[in-house]
């Protein structure tokens, strides 16, 4: 029994190799006729690209046969039945036989096969050379020798590949777009958009007038609460609480025209955050020599003389 051990190890490892063989096959590149027909070398035929789908490999592969052989029938004028077709192409005939039962001259030059992983079924893909017009009997067909050639395969992957980094980049664009950032700044803090912009003037101009506004509304907010507490208060006379309530009501009424006005003002700071010119802030120097004369007599001093800008 160990004399076969060695001979049962390699015999799984004969198998798993197979396997991994086949999977490299079925995981192989799409050659370059699937995505563009070939140039033919003269004008007695032309090339064609059939592709079948079907629940398993062999009905991929009668699809693509049967919907070619019609491709060459319509192409030529010649009456044929669909179903007769698919009758002859599963039966498993020989391709240059069915031509010959058919009278359709048709040449495959090469063939692949994909399973869909989204649906499970198979992929059938043909590579046919179909003579044209007034050609049929005569027509010269070309020896294909790039059955197998897949670099165009390759650029497609590296395509979609830049074209998913650019919609990737695009996305961030408008996160690390500066009006953006403007914006969402000038919400938590208002102002704060436009000073990132550069434009200190009317980031501190919104930012004092919202602190104005909603500090005005919070004192009428606790000032009313103070005259709650006269109203409710036990040993307050009539004329007290009235005078309390009328004032309560004042402040309600200041208070919410406050938040009211400052919400409005809030988010004109928000859209002018977004439309206002971005502008870095310049902060120029400058440094100059100059001649100090005494008088005549004298020797003259010498000075530097410096200059600030600040540009906003």
């Amino acid at each position: 029994m160990r004399r076969f051990i060695p001979f049962m190890l390699l015999l799984l490892a004969i198998i798993a190799g197979s396997n991994d063989i086949y999977a490299q096959a079925k995981r192989r590149p799409l050659p370059d006729w699937v995505f563009e027909k070939p140039e033919r070398s003269n004008i007695t035929f032309y090339y064609h690209v059939e592709r079948g789908w079907g629940e398993t490999e062999t009905e991929a592969r009668n699809a693509a046969y049967t919907q070619a052989f019609m491709q060459v029938a319509l192409k030529l004028g010649i009456p044929l039945n669909t179903e007769d077709i698919s009758e002859a192409v599963a039966s498993g005939t020989n391709v240059k036989l069915l031509s010959q039962r058919f009278t359709i001259p048709m040449n495959v030059a090469c063939y692949t096969s994909r399973r869909d992983e989204d649906t499970g079924g198979w992929n059938y893909w043909l590579l046919c050379q179909i003579p044209e017009m007034g050609y049929a009997d005569r027509a010269r067909f070309d020896d294909f020798n790039e059955c197998f050639k897949h670099e165009r395969y390759d650029k497609r992957q590296q395509e979609k590949a830049e074209a998913a980094e650019k919609r990737k980049q695009d996305s961030l664009q408008i996160v690390k777009d500066r009006n953006v950032t403007a914006i969402v700044a000038s919400a938590f803090i208002p102002g704060m958009g436009q000073m990132l912009k550069g434009q200190y003037g009317s980031g501190a101009a919104f930012l004092v007038s919202e602190l104005a506004i909603f500090g005005g509304g919070t004192a009428c907010y606790f000032l009313g609460q103070e005259q709650l507490k006269i109203m409710k208060a036990s040993g307050t006379s009539y004329t007290d609480y009235q005078n309390a309530k009328k004032m309560k009501n004042t402040l309600d009424i200041a208070m919410w025209t406050c938040f009211g006005v400052g919400a409005v003002v809030h988010i004109s700071n928000m859209v002018h955050a977004w439309y206002v010119k971005d502008k870095k802030a310049a902060v120029n120097m400058a440094f100059a020599p100059a001649i100090i004369p005494t008088n005549e007599f004298s020797t003259p001093s010498y000075a530097m003389g410096a200059g600030l800008q600040i540009k906003f």
